[in-house]
Protein backbone atom coordinates (compact mmCIF):
# COMPACT_ATOMS: atom_id res chain seq x y z
CA UNK A 1 0.00 0.00 0.00
CA UNK A 2 2.90 2.50 1.21
CA UNK A 3 4.90 1.66 -1.93
CA UNK A 4 1.67 2.46 -4.38
CA UNK A 5 1.29 5.44 -2.81
CA UNK A 6 4.69 5.72 -3.06
CA UNK A 7 4.36 5.20 -6.77
CA UNK A 8 1.43 8.05 -7.27
CA UNK A 9 3.24 10.48 -5.15
CA UNK A 10 6.13 10.37 -7.74
CA UNK A 11 3.87 10.41 -10.57
CA UNK A 12 2.05 13.08 -9.54
CA UNK A 13 5.44 15.19 -8.65
CA UNK A 14 6.76 14.32 -12.38
CA UNK A 15 3.05 15.35 -14.16
CA UNK A 16 3.58 18.55 -11.89
CA UNK A 17 7.07 19.33 -12.74
CA UNK A 18 6.10 18.99 -16.68
CA UNK A 19 3.52 20.93 -16.51
CA UNK A 20 5.92 23.49 -15.28
CA UNK A 21 8.34 23.33 -17.89
CA UNK A 22 5.48 23.20 -20.82
CA UNK A 23 4.07 26.57 -18.68
CA UNK A 24 7.27 28.40 -18.46
CA UNK A 25 8.28 28.10 -22.69
CA UNK A 26 4.65 29.28 -23.95
CA UNK A 27 3.75 32.28 -25.38
CA UNK A 28 -0.52 32.47 -25.91
CA UNK A 29 -1.43 31.69 -29.21
CA UNK A 30 -5.02 30.79 -31.08
CA UNK A 31 -5.52 27.63 -31.78
CA UNK A 32 -4.20 26.28 -35.53
CA UNK A 33 -2.87 29.32 -35.68
CA UNK A 34 0.36 29.30 -38.56
CA UNK A 35 1.88 30.93 -35.65
CA UNK A 36 1.45 27.78 -33.25
CA UNK A 37 4.80 26.19 -33.76
CA UNK A 38 6.26 29.75 -32.49
CA UNK A 39 4.57 29.89 -29.65
CA UNK A 40 3.39 26.16 -28.22
CA UNK A 41 5.15 24.73 -25.01
CA UNK A 42 6.72 22.14 -27.26
CA UNK A 43 7.27 20.17 -30.45
CA UNK A 44 4.88 17.71 -31.22
CA UNK A 45 1.73 19.35 -29.23
CA UNK A 46 -2.06 19.41 -30.52
CA UNK A 47 -2.28 23.09 -31.83
CA UNK A 48 -5.47 23.06 -32.29
CA UNK A 49 -5.99 22.48 -28.12
CA UNK A 50 -5.77 25.75 -26.27
CA UNK A 51 -3.67 24.07 -23.44
CA UNK A 52 -0.45 23.83 -25.59
CA UNK A 53 0.07 27.66 -25.25
CA UNK A 54 -0.86 29.59 -22.40
CA UNK A 55 1.44 32.81 -21.38
CA UNK A 56 2.16 33.18 -17.29
CA UNK A 57 4.48 35.09 -15.65
CA UNK A 58 7.08 33.26 -16.15
CA UNK A 59 6.95 33.78 -19.91
CA UNK A 60 7.71 37.40 -19.82
CA UNK A 61 11.02 39.18 -20.20
CA UNK A 62 11.72 42.50 -19.25
CA UNK A 63 15.40 44.25 -21.25
CA UNK A 64 15.99 44.18 -24.41
CA UNK A 65 19.03 42.16 -24.02
CA UNK A 66 16.50 39.20 -23.03
CA UNK A 67 15.44 39.54 -26.63
CA UNK A 68 17.82 40.50 -28.83
CA UNK A 69 21.88 39.37 -28.47
CA UNK A 70 23.74 37.22 -27.55
CA UNK A 71 22.71 37.32 -23.96
CA UNK A 72 19.63 36.70 -24.68
CA UNK A 73 17.67 33.88 -23.04
CA UNK A 74 15.84 30.75 -24.48
CA UNK A 75 12.26 32.50 -23.17
CA UNK A 76 12.74 35.55 -24.55
CA UNK A 77 13.26 34.46 -28.14
CA UNK A 78 10.55 32.20 -27.54
CA UNK A 79 8.91 35.10 -26.83
CA UNK A 80 10.08 37.21 -29.69
CA UNK A 81 9.61 34.20 -32.39
CA UNK A 82 5.83 33.98 -31.31
CA UNK A 83 4.66 38.01 -30.61
CA UNK A 84 6.23 38.55 -34.23
CA UNK A 85 4.22 36.00 -36.09
CA UNK A 86 1.01 37.04 -34.26
CA UNK A 87 1.73 40.50 -35.15
CA UNK A 88 0.98 40.26 -38.74
CA UNK A 89 -1.55 37.13 -38.27
CA UNK A 90 -4.66 37.49 -39.09
CA UNK A 91 -6.02 33.89 -37.76
CA UNK A 92 -9.75 33.90 -36.54
CA UNK A 93 -10.79 30.91 -34.71
CA UNK A 94 -14.68 31.11 -35.04
CA UNK A 95 -15.53 28.17 -33.00
CA UNK A 96 -14.00 29.84 -29.87
CA UNK A 97 -15.73 33.51 -29.99
CA UNK A 98 -13.87 34.39 -32.44
CA UNK A 99 -10.42 34.30 -30.53
CA UNK A 100 -7.67 35.69 -32.59
CA UNK A 101 -4.49 36.22 -33.17
CA UNK A 102 -4.11 40.31 -32.62
CA UNK A 103 -5.89 39.80 -29.61
CA UNK A 104 -2.97 37.39 -27.95
CA UNK A 105 -0.55 39.83 -30.03
CA UNK A 106 -2.30 42.47 -27.66
CA UNK A 107 -2.51 40.42 -24.43
CA UNK A 108 1.38 39.38 -24.66
CA UNK A 109 2.87 42.86 -25.00
CA UNK A 110 -0.13 44.37 -22.36
CA UNK A 111 1.16 41.67 -20.25
CA UNK A 112 4.74 42.37 -20.26
CA UNK A 113 4.00 46.23 -19.64
CA UNK A 114 1.82 45.12 -16.24
CA UNK A 115 4.50 42.56 -14.93
CA UNK A 116 7.69 44.51 -15.97
CA UNK A 117 6.73 47.82 -15.59
CA UNK A 118 4.21 47.91 -13.22
CA UNK A 119 4.47 45.37 -11.35
CA UNK A 120 1.55 42.97 -11.34
CA UNK A 121 0.50 40.48 -13.83
CA UNK A 122 -3.21 39.84 -13.44
CA UNK A 123 -3.27 39.25 -9.50
CA UNK A 124 0.27 37.99 -9.16
CA UNK A 125 2.63 40.72 -7.83
CA UNK A 126 6.21 40.33 -9.24
CA UNK A 127 8.43 39.76 -6.44
CA UNK A 128 11.74 40.73 -8.27
CA UNK A 129 13.01 44.37 -8.87
CA UNK A 130 13.35 45.80 -12.54
CA UNK A 131 14.62 48.48 -13.98
CA UNK A 132 11.48 49.61 -15.62
CA UNK A 133 9.95 49.47 -12.66
CA UNK A 134 12.58 51.40 -10.78
CA UNK A 135 13.33 53.83 -13.16
CA UNK A 136 9.29 54.41 -14.77
CA UNK A 137 7.35 53.10 -12.46
CA UNK A 138 6.05 57.06 -11.61
CA UNK A 139 6.14 58.04 -15.09
CA UNK A 140 4.08 54.88 -15.99
CA UNK A 141 1.28 54.73 -13.01
CA UNK A 142 -1.07 56.38 -14.96
CA UNK A 143 -1.71 53.29 -17.26
CA UNK A 144 -1.30 50.38 -14.49
CA UNK A 145 -4.94 50.19 -14.03
CA UNK A 146 -6.13 50.63 -17.65
CA UNK A 147 -3.40 48.35 -19.32
CA UNK A 148 -4.26 44.99 -16.97
CA UNK A 149 -7.84 45.97 -17.52
CA UNK A 150 -9.92 42.90 -18.46
CA UNK A 151 -6.85 41.21 -19.27
CA UNK A 152 -7.84 37.53 -20.50
CA UNK A 153 -11.40 38.43 -22.32
CA UNK A 154 -10.81 37.50 -25.45
CA UNK A 155 -13.86 38.51 -26.18
CA UNK A 156 -14.20 40.84 -29.58
CA UNK A 157 -16.22 44.05 -27.31
CA UNK A 158 -13.47 43.58 -24.67
CA UNK A 159 -10.48 43.42 -26.76
CA UNK A 160 -9.92 47.00 -26.68
CA UNK A 161 -11.42 47.83 -23.64
CA UNK A 162 -7.99 48.93 -22.31
CA UNK A 163 -8.34 51.90 -24.44
CA UNK A 164 -11.41 53.60 -22.55
CA UNK A 165 -10.94 52.10 -18.90
CA UNK A 166 -10.42 53.86 -15.97
CA UNK A 167 -11.28 56.87 -17.58
CA UNK A 168 -9.24 56.72 -20.58
CA UNK A 169 -6.36 56.50 -18.66
CA UNK A 170 -3.79 54.31 -21.15
CA UNK A 171 -4.13 56.95 -23.46
CA UNK A 172 -3.70 59.95 -21.44
CA UNK A 173 -0.85 58.64 -19.65
CA UNK A 174 1.14 56.37 -22.43
CA UNK A 175 3.18 59.27 -23.63
CA UNK A 176 5.24 59.88 -20.40
CA UNK A 177 5.33 56.26 -19.80
CA UNK A 178 6.91 55.80 -23.44
CA UNK A 179 9.02 58.70 -23.06
CA UNK A 180 10.96 57.32 -19.97
CA UNK A 181 11.17 53.76 -21.21
CA UNK A 182 12.83 54.99 -24.27
CA UNK A 183 15.31 57.24 -22.53
CA UNK A 184 16.56 54.39 -20.69
CA UNK A 185 18.98 51.93 -22.29
CA UNK A 186 17.39 48.36 -22.26
CA UNK A 187 14.08 48.97 -22.20
CA UNK A 188 13.33 50.54 -25.82
CA UNK A 189 11.73 47.40 -26.76
CA UNK A 190 8.40 48.07 -24.31
CA UNK A 191 8.24 51.42 -25.28
CA UNK A 192 7.61 49.72 -28.96
CA UNK A 193 4.90 47.49 -27.21
CA UNK A 194 3.26 50.79 -25.97
CA UNK A 195 3.44 52.41 -29.79
CA UNK A 196 1.59 49.36 -30.85
CA UNK A 197 -1.32 49.25 -27.75
CA UNK A 198 -1.85 52.77 -28.55
CA UNK A 199 -1.95 51.92 -32.84
CA UNK A 200 -4.87 49.54 -31.79
CA UNK A 201 -6.43 51.76 -29.77
CA UNK A 202 -6.85 54.22 -33.14
CA UNK A 203 -7.33 51.75 -35.72
CA UNK A 204 -9.29 48.92 -33.67
CA UNK A 205 -9.09 46.47 -37.06
CA UNK A 206 -12.04 44.32 -38.11
CA UNK A 207 -11.73 40.62 -37.25
CA UNK A 208 -9.66 39.09 -39.54
CA UNK A 209 -7.44 42.10 -40.10
CA UNK A 210 -4.24 43.26 -38.47
CA UNK A 211 -2.63 46.30 -37.11
CA UNK A 212 -0.75 47.98 -39.44
CA UNK A 213 2.62 48.98 -37.77
CA UNK A 214 5.93 50.70 -39.69
CA UNK A 215 8.41 48.26 -37.99
CA UNK A 216 8.94 44.71 -35.80
CA UNK A 217 8.42 45.90 -32.00
CA UNK A 218 11.21 44.25 -31.56
CA UNK A 219 13.26 46.68 -33.20
CA UNK A 220 15.97 48.34 -30.55
CA UNK A 221 16.43 51.65 -32.93
CA UNK A 222 14.34 54.65 -31.70
CA UNK A 223 12.02 56.19 -34.20
CA UNK A 224 12.70 59.08 -36.00
CA UNK A 225 9.07 59.46 -36.73
CA UNK A 226 5.68 57.33 -35.10
CA UNK A 227 5.57 53.92 -35.40
CA UNK A 228 2.19 54.47 -35.41
CA UNK A 229 1.06 54.12 -39.75
CA UNK A 230 -2.51 54.53 -40.97
CA UNK A 231 -4.79 51.71 -40.62
CA UNK A 232 -5.48 49.03 -43.68
CA UNK A 233 -9.12 48.18 -44.55
CA UNK A 234 -7.99 44.99 -46.11
CA UNK A 235 -7.30 41.87 -43.95
CA UNK A 236 -3.08 41.42 -43.74
CA UNK A 237 -2.52 37.74 -44.98
CA UNK A 238 0.38 35.77 -42.62
CA UNK A 239 2.43 33.40 -44.68
CA UNK A 240 4.29 30.33 -41.74
CA UNK A 241 6.88 29.66 -44.26
CA UNK A 242 8.40 32.74 -44.78
CA UNK A 243 8.27 33.62 -40.83
CA UNK A 244 11.71 32.87 -39.26
CA UNK A 245 11.98 32.19 -35.92
CA UNK A 246 14.15 35.25 -34.97
CA UNK A 247 13.55 38.65 -36.63
CA UNK A 248 10.18 39.45 -39.10
CA UNK A 249 10.94 42.29 -41.94
CA UNK A 250 11.23 45.64 -41.13
CA UNK A 251 10.15 48.20 -43.42
CA UNK A 252 13.19 51.08 -44.68
CA UNK A 253 13.38 54.31 -42.70
CA UNK A 254 12.30 57.64 -44.18
CA UNK A 255 15.59 58.93 -42.86
CA UNK A 256 17.54 56.63 -44.98
CA UNK A 257 15.27 56.45 -48.04
CA UNK A 258 15.86 60.68 -47.95
CA UNK A 259 19.97 60.27 -47.91
CA UNK A 260 19.75 58.42 -50.93
CA UNK A 261 17.97 60.61 -52.71
CA UNK A 262 19.76 63.53 -51.68
CA UNK A 263 23.27 61.35 -52.25
CA UNK A 264 21.83 60.52 -55.61
CA UNK A 265 21.08 63.98 -56.82
CA UNK A 266 24.84 65.25 -55.53
CA UNK A 267 26.32 62.72 -57.21
CA UNK A 268 24.28 63.92 -60.64
CA UNK A 269 25.48 67.53 -60.14
CA UNK A 270 28.96 66.50 -59.47
CA UNK A 271 29.11 64.48 -62.77
CA UNK A 272 27.63 67.25 -64.42
CA UNK A 273 30.00 69.75 -63.31
CA UNK A 274 33.35 67.07 -64.39
CA UNK A 275 31.97 66.87 -67.80
CA UNK A 276 31.53 70.85 -68.00
CA UNK A 277 35.50 71.07 -66.37
CA UNK A 278 36.95 68.35 -69.32
CA UNK A 279 35.08 69.79 -71.74
CA UNK A 280 36.55 73.39 -70.93
CA UNK A 281 40.51 72.18 -70.70
CA UNK A 282 39.91 70.42 -74.22
CA UNK A 283 38.49 73.55 -76.19
CA UNK A 284 41.78 75.58 -74.45
CA UNK A 285 43.61 72.72 -75.49
CA UNK A 286 42.33 72.41 -79.26
CA UNK A 287 42.58 76.44 -80.02
CA UNK A 288 46.25 76.63 -79.98
CA UNK A 289 46.94 73.68 -82.05
CA UNK A 290 44.65 74.90 -84.65
CA UNK A 291 47.13 77.94 -85.52
CA UNK A 292 49.70 75.95 -85.05
CA UNK A 293 48.57 73.78 -87.91
CA UNK A 294 48.57 77.26 -89.94
CA UNK A 295 52.51 77.68 -89.11
CA UNK A 296 51.64 80.46 -86.36
CA UNK A 297 54.09 80.33 -83.65
CA UNK A 298 51.48 81.81 -81.48
CA UNK A 299 54.55 82.16 -78.65
CA UNK A 300 55.62 85.22 -81.37
CA UNK A 301 54.26 88.72 -80.94
CA UNK A 302 53.10 89.10 -83.99
CA UNK A 303 51.17 85.33 -83.60
CA UNK A 304 49.18 86.92 -80.99
CA UNK A 305 48.38 90.53 -82.64
CA UNK A 306 47.37 88.61 -85.82
CA UNK A 307 45.36 86.46 -83.95
CA UNK A 308 43.77 88.81 -82.34
CA UNK A 309 43.26 90.77 -85.22
CA UNK A 310 42.02 87.24 -87.31
CA UNK A 311 39.19 86.89 -83.84
CA UNK A 312 38.13 90.51 -84.51
CA UNK A 313 37.91 90.86 -88.30
CA UNK A 314 37.14 87.17 -89.24
CA UNK A 315 39.82 87.15 -91.43
CA UNK A 316 43.98 87.46 -92.45
CA UNK A 317 45.50 90.52 -93.06
CA UNK A 318 48.24 90.23 -95.89
CA UNK A 319 51.43 92.58 -96.54
CA UNK A 320 50.57 95.75 -98.66
CA UNK A 321 51.00 95.10 -102.52
CA UNK A 322 53.86 97.41 -104.48
CA UNK A 323 53.02 98.91 -107.33
CA UNK A 324 54.98 99.14 -110.15
CA UNK A 325 57.33 101.86 -111.80
CA UNK A 326 55.15 104.27 -114.05
CA UNK A 327 56.19 104.22 -117.32
CA UNK A 328 57.22 107.52 -119.62
CA UNK A 329 54.35 108.91 -121.18
CA UNK A 330 54.06 108.21 -124.96
CA UNK A 331 53.84 110.82 -127.20
CA UNK A 332 50.74 110.80 -130.13
CA UNK A 333 52.25 112.12 -133.27
CA UNK A 334 51.12 115.60 -134.56
CA UNK A 335 52.64 118.68 -133.53
CA UNK A 336 52.10 120.61 -131.18
CA UNK A 337 48.97 122.30 -133.32
CA UNK A 338 46.74 119.23 -132.25
CA UNK A 339 46.59 120.36 -129.01
CA UNK A 340 48.43 119.36 -125.55
CA UNK A 341 50.05 116.11 -125.03
CA UNK A 342 48.04 113.60 -123.50
CA UNK A 343 49.77 111.54 -120.25
CA UNK A 344 48.43 107.82 -121.21
CA UNK A 345 49.27 105.79 -117.86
Amino acid sequence: MAKQASSAIFSLVLTLLSASIRLILAVEVTPDSPCSNFCINRPGLNVSDYASSQTFSGDLSCLDSDYMGENSTAIGRKFRSCVSCEQTSNTVDVNASNENDVYWFLFNLKSTIGWCVNGFFETEQNPNVTLANTECSSSCDGISKAILDQLRHTNQTLQYNYCEADNAGFLSGVDECKACLNGVENLRIMGNFLDALVAACHQRPALGATISLATNVFSTTLPTQSSVSTATSEPASTNSNSMSSSDSPTSMPGSVIGGIVVGAIAGLVLIVLLIFIVLRRRRRSVLPKAYEVCGENLDSPRAAVHSKQDRSKGFAISAPMELGAEKAPAELDGGSARGPKVRVG
